[in-house]
């Protein structure tokens, strides 16, 4: 028998493989799983040199993996120069976190934060639920350029000296819909300081100094730690030239050169696979998005098990383009490409998804809409009949307008789905009224019975990466304010840890190497300080981690 490095033993083991088997040791030999079994059977791979972990008849599962998160962008958020007002309670509050911070400033800073929810603050209640805006910020802080993104991402809030530094005035012109948003004062038609879009916050961020290289790579640093103590060894990333001068460019498209760098030097505690989103200032379009990659240049990934980007991530609405139903039959939204009509948007979607397909991408998509899901998921179909190639597992993310007839078609050609089981916790009752598909809303556990493969992510900074809470509300649907959604359709414990293991590996085409815990995979776990498989499931989400290990080294423990 090999002597191994590490040894785990007396443990419960959900080794995760397609059985779903038990067990209680684990052998570990240059990073790499050699052996599994009895605590007996592994103790012959014990020698002097070996590590031994007892696990004292803890759970270990394998690493969990975070599917959708803006990785960079939550280092930068935990980093002491960013703003998170994510806690603000009303507008007074966010007023006095911004005044705070322009106190603070050192000159030509410019502040960024993220997280409030102004839907919230009860003095916009109170005035028709209106937004925060420019002059708002200007009471905090008049001389300092301020830029504050909602919890979502997808509105900015910038004040007047921000408007007046990217030359923003009311003679500026109205932007095109696939340009996103620029909302005026109804009543002087001046600009308000409210965006809405990732390719309308490019006209402040392309004014606004982006953080150093040195500031990415703390960003990473913190964004692995913080993903390791909650049991994740894997995560994706959002990085790309539709990035690149936003969230202070922190994940601009010179990121994939730092991942690379950072793996080579033996940095990372934890493996990204990276979504690239190439278009040029954020505009979603056939033309925008093919130059953006024929621009681009990609770094030599010498360890696809540590860094690898094969996918092109790209949007496909504006909040929500639903599919047509009885009370709305021309649907409702558009989507974020270019066009009049929503069938000129369909066709400039589709071509560019036929056209990714055909390079050679993998497509992820952001589709929160029955319409963007459907069109989306009929042009994966046509790109994979006039292009076939094995396996391209092309999937949408989010997928909040699912239903079980386009989870079958989906699963039919292998599409899938990376829901964020964390956000419908917090989410799951605002949206039900105006999901098309209505009371069987995050229906996920039906959704895999259909055949499309489903993938766990948390979509951080706009939502906690504590996966043990999504698993929560997928197995009990209620939410963290207690609201029950269709209980009936909760899903299996064991599949709910599947979404967050094997189906993230299997998302990015490294099923083969992680994902679960079997010989000849790489030694990727997570430990629990609490059995997840017999406390009551209500408490699922305050289980702790008590260790991670990520390739046979020990990156967490508490």
């Amino acid at each position: 028998m090999a002597t191994a490095d590490l040894v785990l033993q007396n443990g419960k083991v959900a080794t995760v493989d397609k059985d779903f088997r038990f067990c209680e040791a684990v052998a570990v030999k240059d990073g790499w799983i050699i052996d599994l079994g009895t605590t007996e059977e592994m103790a012959e791979h014990v020698g002097p040199e070996t590590r031994v972990i007892d696990l004292e008849g803890r759970v270990m599962l394998p690493a969990a993996n975070d599917a959708h998160l803006h990785a960079t962008l939550t280092g930068l958020r935990m980093g002491e120069g960013a703003l998170d007002v994510g806690a603000t309670q009303s507008l007074a509050e966010l007023k006095g976190a911004v005044a705070g911070a322009a106190k603070a400033a050192k000159p030509g800073q410019w502040i960024w934060g993220s997280g409030f929810m102004e839907f919230l603050y009860p003095e916009l209640q109170a005035q028709g639920m209106r937004g925060v805006n420019r002059w708002d910020l200007d009471e905090a802080a008049p001389d300092v350029p301020v830029m504050l993104n909602d919890f979502g991402l997808h509105t900015l809030v910038v004040n007047s000296k921000a408007l007046e530094l990217a030359g923003i005035t009311k003679d500026h012109p109205d932007l095109k819909p696939e340009e996103g948003v620029m909302e005026r004062d109804p009543a002087t038609g001046e600009p308000n300081g409210r965006f809405f879009e990732w390719s309308s916050h490019h006209l402040i961020g392309n004014h606004c100094p982006p953080v150093s290289d040195e500031e990415i790579e703390a960003s990473i640093l913190r964004v692995q730690r913080a993903l390791n103590a909650q049991g994740a060894a894997s995560h994706a990333d959002i990085v790309g030239r539709g990035v690149e001068r936003i969230f202070l460019g922190v994940s601009r498209e010179r990121c994939m050169e730092i991942y690379e760098r950072m793996a080579r030097e033996g940095r990372l505690t934890a493996r990204v696979s990276l979504h690239i989103n190439p278009c040029v200032d954020g505009v979603e379009s056939y033309d925008s998005i093919l130059r953006a990659l024929d621009e681009m240049k990609l770094p030599e990934f010498r360890d696809p098990n540590w860094v690898q980007a094969r996918t092109v991530k790209i949007f496909g609405d504006q909040g929500l383009w639903l599919r047509p139903r009885e009370d709305r039959p021309d649907g409702e939204g558009r989507s974020v490409f270019p066009g009049v009509t929503g069938e000129e948007q369909e066709q400039e979607l589709r071509r560019t998804i036929v056209e990714l397909h055909r390079r050679g991408w993998q497509v992820c998509i952001h589709a929160l809409g029955g319409r963007t899901i459907d069109t989306a998921c009929e042009a994966y179909i046509e790109a994979q009949q006039r292009y076939p190639r094995e396996r391209p597992r092309h999937f949408v993310i989010h997928g909040d307008d699912m239903t079980e007839a386009a989870a079958k078609r989906m699963g039919r050609f292998g599409i899938g789905c990376s829901p964020q089981p964390i956000a419908a916790n917090i989410v799951a009752g605002m949206n039900a009224p105006r999901m098309t598909a209505g009371e069987e809303l995050f229906n996920w556990g039906a959704y895999m019975k259909a055949g499309c493969w489903i993938s766990g992510g948390s979509d951080s900074p706009c939502f906690d990466f504590n996966w043990r809470s999504g698993v929560q509300f997928a197995v009990t649907r209620t939410t963290a304010a207690g609201q029950a959604i269709r209980p009936d359709l909760a899903m299996s414990l064991e599949d709910a840890i599947r979404m967050y293991t094997i189906h993230g590996a299997y998302q990015e085409h490294m099923e083969h190497v992680r994902g679960s815990i079997e010989t000849g995979k790489l030694a990727d776990f997570q430990v629990l300080g609490r059995d997840i498989f017999t406390c009551p499931a209500g408490e699922i989400g305050q289980i702790p981690v008590v260790m991670t290990i990520c390739g046979g080294r020990v990156v967490y423990q508490v």
